[in-house]
């Protein structure tokens, strides 16, 4: 059996190797015209880091970047709000969590491949099937045939829009900024959390040596004339930055500006429907969702693990396709409506809400809530693929 992906990403590149260790062919076909480095940070909590050690990557992956062991919530003016400690979550769920650069993550994983299973300036610009298998046609008139095809291909997939055709879109009306600057003088393994009317801070030291990760939501304007190509961010952030603790805005405004990415924050309601025949969806191509709890890359590598797991013990394509499917939808609709909801919630800027979620995140209630909100996501049995 070969299965044909589409996607060099994070979920597809981690379902080639979950197939590859499961005994199946997979080649991946990635429209960029190389795998380079590229976005900021990522975290990968104890769920995935469970995940990558049934890929035989445990080891790997946490000698890359920084174990997260606390939640500190602060106020504009530096003051402690509340605590969390994730490493007593962590090691309740058997795997600590981790924030990493994604680009580190990603040639993690294209490390674990053989260099002829990854195929560069591959458009994929259509899919066909019958009942022999399936066909992918690109964008510079070539095709790859194979028994099963997978979209690994994002929040846009073209996989999906062949399915499907295409679908609109859930905007949460926020814009996310990610960046990566020198480390500010913060507590290691420490992850900073400041919430503002209409803005959502978080600070993630040492991702790599040296170097943060941090990243800022903020409500988009409401006057609906001004297009997002014409606002200007910079300028937003350094306004911002006036409002922050001294070190954490010195650190935005010190970010070289090519190294900030932006990005309106998007996602789908969960859908019943992720494939169809010998096609199905993986990651933000079948369940794209907020940032709020940085599930995204967790959800696409275990999205991985099940597939290749339900392949192998399938009698046929579309019988295990289907498994896998109805094994990981309603997983993902959960960790998709929690990263919507309190996303809106961390969003709030009215003065009677900002200030009744300040009170809730002191209040012993707060921490709790959140304490219970992150065991529900990092829980999950995953088959070990040895």
């Amino acid at each position: 059996m070969t299965v044909l992906i589409v996607g060099g990403g994070i979920g597809g590149l981690a379902a080639a190797v979950a197939l590859r260790r499961a005994g199946i062919n997979a080649r991946v076909f990635e429209r960029a015209g190389e795998i380079r480095e590229v976005g900021a940070g990522v975290t990968i909590w104890s769920n995935a880091v469970t995940a990558l050690q049934s890929l035989g990557l445990g080891k790997r992956v946490r000698s890359l970047g920084s174990e997260m062991l606390r939640i500190n919530v602060l106020s504009a003016k530096g003051m402690l709000i509340s605590s969390i400690d994730v490493r007593a979550i962590s090691r309740e769920c058997g795997a600590p969590s981790l924030a990493l650069h994604r680009a580190d993550l990603q040639l993690m994983l294209l490390d674990a491949l053989d260099t002829d299973q990854v195929h560069t300036a591959k458009e994929c610009v259509g899919v066909k099937q019958d009942r022999n298998g399936v066909t992918l046609r690109f964008a510079d008139g070539t095709e790859a045939v194979g028994e099963i095809a997978i979209g690994a291909d994002g929040v846009r997939s073209a996989v999906r829009s062949s399915l499907f055709g295409r679908q609109k879109l859930r905007s949460a009306r926020y814009y996310c900024y990610r960046g990566m600057a020198e480390t500010p003088r913060v507590t290691k393994h420490e992850v900073l959390s400041v919430l503002l009317p209409g803005i959502q801070l978080g600070v993630f030291p040492d991702v790599r040596p040296e170097e943060a990760y941090w990243f800022l939501c903020r409500n988009k304007p409401f006057d609906a004339t001004l297009a997002d190509a014409e606002y200007d961010h910079m300028a937003f952030l350094r306004s911002v930055s006036r409002e922050l603790p001294a070190e954490l805005g010195a650190m935005i405004v010190g970010t070289q500006p090519e190294r900030i990415l932006v990005d309106e924050v998007l996602d789908r309601p969960p859908d019943k429907h992720w494939g169809h025949g010998r096609v199905s969806l993986i990651g933000d191509a079948a369940h794209p969702m907020a940032p709020t709890f940085g599930q995204g890359a967790c959800m696409a590598i275990e999205d991985a693990v099940v597939l290749a797991e339900s392949l192998r013990r399938a009698n046929d394509p579309g019988s295990g396709l289907r498994e896998y499917e109805n094994r990981r939808r309603l997983r993902a609709a959960t960790i998709t409506r929690l990263s919507w909801h309190y996303g809106n919630i961390f969003q709030w800027e009215q003065r009677a809400l900002v200030m009744f979620r300040t009170l809730f995140a002191a209040s012993p209630v707060g921490p709790w809530n959140l304490r219970r909100i992150l065991r529900k996501a990092l829980r999950f049995h995953l088959p070990d693929l040895a």
